[in-house]
């Protein structure tokens, strides 16, 4: 063993591969670190310098869109003629809920969306009592606004900012480590 290791060219081969091992150890080590800090903003918030405060995370805004629109299919479960498509934006709201990664949150928050605004549409076509108008107009407003904030959050800029900011030897070692782009909502 000793004879192998004096050779020259087995000796430079086991430090490149160290070397080379290493690198990739430590490459992916930072874009996993990278990738959580990026992923903490979809909780916490982004953080804008140029307006010196921390804007809220979409996290706090799917709550308080899930909390409209469970009042909302409440609301509207009474009248027979939404029944089912209330029940469908309560169970698109479970999804959102049970979803665990931020990929799959936005597939089922989007989707959940798309429900919420056809029982909204249904429900403009059919008499309410004016006190359920009323609740459907304020749950209305706050999932339209929800929904313009996320639209509009530095989060998914920041995803991409952060991310892009990794030089281009990272971008190459990424393909071949198991560290994740953080994903975008």
């Amino acid at each position: 063993m000793m004879t192998v290791l004096k050779n020259r060219k087995i000796a430079v081969l086991i430090t490149i591969v160290v070397v080379a091992l290493t690198t990739l150890i430590s490459v992916n080590r930072s874009l996993m670190r990278l990738s959580r800090d990026i992923e903490r903003m979809f909780y916490d918030g982004v953080y804008l310098e140029s307006d010196g405060y921390t804007q809220p995370g979409i996290d706090s805004q799917i709550k308080k869109h899930a909390e409209a629109t469970l009042g909302l299919a409440t609301t509207l479960t009474n009248y027979p003629e939404l029944g089912d498509r209330a029940d469908e934006v309560l169970r698109s709201r479970r999804e959102l809920l049970d979803a665990g990664s931020i990929s799959d949150k936005s597939i089922c928050f989007w989707a959940m969306s798309r429900n919420v605004h056809s029982l909204i549409q249904a429900a403009s076509d059919i008499s309410l009592t004016e006190r359920d108008m009323e609740a459907v107009s304020s749950y209305s407003a706050t999932i339209t606004g929800a929904e313009e904030f996320i639209k509009g959050s530095a989060y998914n800029q920041a995803v991409l900012l952060r991310w892009n900011e990794q030089s281009s030897i990272a971008r190459i070692i990424c393909a071949l480590v198991p560290a994740r782009e953080p994903a975008a909502f």
